[in-house]
């Protein structure tokens, strides 16, 4: 039997593993934006009023975001690294004139040229080396007085999430999850890069009071945890 060992991730592990997700799990509603999407709009548009705003969707995946912008009427553009995710989201939106294009690098877009860049689901997936590199790139993109819209998991156990490959025995995070933020570190990380926090919290997306008092008292003295939300500004 194979001794277990941690995943290194790099670059092209990461991109082949989203590839395969973008293939096999098209039109699924296992991605995070699929079905929280409506209410991560639905709160920045009432935090920043997204009606007329220049806005970048970036890390933008399958374009489960985009499609929750364009029900809203709301033009926006996407940015993918993954060739087959930004092919298959392409493909969505052909012929949709809110969907202003899917950029394949940031170097494609000029400075300054948004006002709002959604960062969603993807903070937690980047290595060491590229979380300076994209929020230099995000604080770059927006125009003085611009916000970046972050959401991630909230305090994720990272060890508790793991898994193994029974063939070869590595261990990694299912979803390639590599760090965790709770409030205060998340902050920290935005405000080392110039940015400053608007807000930092806890939201649950798209559940009532009732149904959280539910979930506690279906398993009582556990409560679910609320996803995190930063919202900063350039």
């Amino acid at each position: 039997m194979s001794e277990t060992h941690d995943v290194v991730w790099t670059p092209e592990k990461i991109a082949a593993t989203w590839d395969f997700f973008s293939e096999h799990r098209a039109g699924s509603t296992w991605y995070f934006s699929s079905h929280a999407g409506r209410w991560i709009v639905e709160r920045a548009d009432r935090e920043l009023s997204l009606r007329g705003k220049r806005i970048l969707d970036f890390g933008c995946g399958r374009g489960d975001l985009l499609a929750h912008l364009v029900t809203r009427d709301l033009a926006a553009r996407g940015l993918e690294f993954s060739e087959e995710s930004a092919r298959t989201t392409s493909e969505r939106f052909a012929g949709e004139p809110l969907v202003q294009g899917i950029a394949a690098g940031p170097s494609e877009l000029e400075d300054e040229s948004f006002d709002v860049v959604f960062l969603v689901e993807v903070i937690e997936h980047l290595l060491d080396d590229q979380i300076p590199q994209v929020l230099t790139e995000v604080r770059r993109l927006l125009a003085p007085g611009g916000h970046v819209v972050v959401t991630c998991p909230n305090g994720e156990d990272l060890g508790a999430e793991r898994v193994r490959c029974p063939d070869c025995g590595a261990a990694f995070h299912p979803y390639q999850h590599v760090r965790s933020f709770d409030p205060g570190s998340i902050s920290a990380l935005f405000e080392q890069h110039r940015f400053h926090t608007d807000r930092a919290e806890g939201v649950y997306w798209g559940l009532t009071p009732y149904a959280v008092v539910r979930t506690w008292l279906r398993n009582p003295g556990r409560m679910p945890r609320p996803h995190l939300l930063f919202i900063g500004r350039r």
